[in-house]
């Protein structure tokens, strides 16, 4: 499991149910590797905080690599999917490696 989350918010107030997605996400990815190190998450959104798109930016210690995943969509919950999906692959792959499969 991950060692600590941080979330930051640029742009847009501070939203309990996005941090709350953000670290669901992030145990989610603890069966794949166990030894995920910390985690920190931005969360911007350009233009004013009604409108534009949000930008989630994830950066995450995974089997001993920098995991970096970025992705921008007009709805954060969105992005915060995108992000892990890709997150999820990447992490699955590196656990792979090590495990030499």
């Amino acid at each position: 499991m991950a060692q600590a989350l941080q979330v930051t918010f640029h742009g847009i107030n501070r939203s309990e149910a996005v941090e709350a997605a953000i670290a669901r996400e992030l145990a989610a990815l603890g069966k794949f590797d166990h030894n995920l190190g910390p985690c920190h998450a931005t969360v911007t959104q350009e233009g004013h905080q009604t409108m534009g798109e949000f930008t989630v930016r994830v950066t995450l210690v995974a089997s001993g690599k920098d995991l970096v995943v970025s992705r921008t969509h007009n709805d954060v919950m969105q992005a915060i999917n995108e992000v892990f999906e890709t997150l999820r692959r990447n992490v699955k792959d590196a656990a792979e490696k090590l495990r030499g499969h």
